[in-house]
């Protein structure tokens, strides 16, 4: 059985609450390649609730080792064109932020049994931790930076993710499975 192998990249900084999720259904990038249902943003209830959601379990099996290279590599190269995209529209650029880190690691793995925002245990994207996750971006079976990040910004709704002057930090993990396939998953933070 081959090794499955998760690489995270991060980035860190401060924003605000963010108050609305789009859907933008159907995005498909390049043959073989999805975009997720719709980028996603914390919805304004989870500001009015009393608890803050943390998946201990999940974090606590989550690898960010990061030891291939060129997934590293890549997840590194989907960062700097994240802030590219960002300085050409006049925005600051997003920070490394290792707590992010975690959470994408965590869903890149999750989207690669059930490619969606709702997690594999019925829960919603940002229960992995409430406090930090602010908008989340999902694709598979991209091959590279370059083309995630086309297929990103050629969709509406994650474009707005990656162009929202709120966020201030960002992390991106890429998760291989047995097949080859790559999983990404860009978590936004304030």
């Amino acid at each position: 059985m081959k090794k499955r192998t998760i690489v995270g990249i991060i980035a860190g900084v401060v924003a605000v609450p963010l108050l609305l999720s789009s859907v933008f259904l159907g995005n498909k990038g390049q043959a073989g390649s999805l975009l997720d249902s719709g980028a996603m943003r914390n919805l304004a209830d989870i500001e009015g609730e009393e608890f803050v959601s943390l998946d201990d379990e999940a974090i606590a099996l989550a690898d960010t080792s990061g030891d291939n290279s060129s997934l590293r590599s890549e997840a590194l190269k989907a960062y700097n064109l994240v802030n590219e995209q960002r300085e050409a529209a006049g925005l600051g650029t997003l920070s490394w932020d290792s707590d992010l880190e975690t959470t994408s690691v965590v869903r890149a793995r999750e989207i690669s049994e059930k490619f969606s925002h709702t997690r594999p245990n019925g829960s919603q994207w940002y229960t992995i931790n409430s406090k930090i996750m602010g908008g989340e971006n999902l694709a598979y079976g991209y091959n590279n930076a370059d083309e995630v990040l086309e297929g990103w910004m050629d969709s509406p709704t994650h474009r707005e993710n990656i162009l929202y002057a709120t966020f201030t930090k960002v992390a991106i993990s890429i998760y291989e499975a047995d097949d080859g396939t790559l999983y990404w998953a860009q978590e936004f933070g304030y």
